[in-house]
């Protein structure tokens, strides 16, 4: 579990604002906190707090509990929010979002590799210099896609790739951290916690908390109960078994293998130019002194 907080923690530092950074530390910390308390421990007024916590369900990082509670001696139920993480779904979010943008560079990068010579700006089809000779205008100051009849420009693909080349090892580099958590986490078991669990391990953050912390029979709404949310282009349930044979599984293979692998590769790169640095010839070796004026 040491591994999953470390996970959460190096993303919200990474990746997010201070006040995100703040609401999910809260959170590692109390293990369940109301709307109310979360405010007044972070110094977040509540409009704000509820974009921040939006946001921060969106992305799968926290779970928004609403239940229905007495108020004092009243009698009168009013709804209460409160928020915790799902470590499970918080560590599937994250291995997904990963897995997505290097998928996402690496397509392009593949999109980019073969420079043709020109290509059309309007509908992308690519013409090698050869073809581009037949699409002259009728007066020959340029060549015209047969597609769309729009001027060709000259193909720059190979630029392009060579920038999301650097894009893709910077963000490697960036990312390390994170598949060396995933890959401890996915060689580990993760106990699956829900708001009734969670509670147990609840630390009160002010004494006189109107919340009660303690599971209604009247709960209004659990965003970690939408059993179904899109994965890998399919609806599957949003609760993670890391010893089940399940996309999941498919994702974890491909999370500690592959782009690891590409992690390794531009390791092995880097290693190579510093050898090559070092191994390079000095300058009185390779280039000639004829001529040169000796010292003194």
């Amino acid at each position: 579990m040491n591994e999953v907080r470390s996970l959460i923690q190096f993303v919200s530092r990474n990746f997010y604002p201070k006040q995100y950074i703040l609401v999910l530390d809260a959170l590692l910390v109390h293990s369940v906190l109301s709307e109310d308390d979360l405010s007044h421990l972070v110094g977040i007024q509540r409009k704000e707090l509820r974009a921040i916590c939006n946001k921060l369900t969106e992305d799968r990082l926290i779970v928004i509990h609403a239940q229905r509670e007495e108020e004092g001696n009243q009698q009168r139920l009013r709804t209460k929010t409160y928020y915790y993480i799902h470590f499970t779904e918080a560590v599937d979010s994250i291995k997904w979002k990963i897995h997505s943008v290097v998928k996402a560079l690496k397509d392009e990068m593949k999109k980019d590799a073969n420079p043709e010579g020109y290509v059309c700006p309007r509908c992308q089809t690519k013409y090698s210099q050869i073809d581009a000779l037949s699409l002259l205008s009728d007066d020959r100051s340029k060549f015209i896609c047969d597609v769309c009849s729009t001027e060709l420009v000259e193909d720059n693909s190979g630029a392009k790739a060579k920038q999301r080349q650097k894009k893709l090892e910077k963000l490697m580099q960036q990312i390390d951290p994170i598949i060396t958590y995933l890959k401890k986490i996915d060689d580990s078991h993760i106990e699956d916690n829900t708001f009734e669990s969670s509670l147990t391990r609840a630390i009160p953050a002010q004494s006189s908390s109107s919340a009660s912390y303690a599971v209604s029979n009247k709960t209004v709404m659990n965003s970690s109960n939408n059993n179904n949310y899109l994965l890998n282009g399919q609806f599957a349930n949003n609760k993670s078994k890391y010893d089940s044979k399940s996309t999941n599984a498919i994702l974890n293979v491909r999370i500690s293998n592959e782009d690891e692998d590409l992690l390794q590769q531009q390791k092995d790169m880097d290693l190579k130019k510093e050898k090559l640095r070092q191994n390079a010839m000095p300058s009185w070796h390779s280039e000639s002194t004829v001529g040169q004026k000796s010292l003194g």
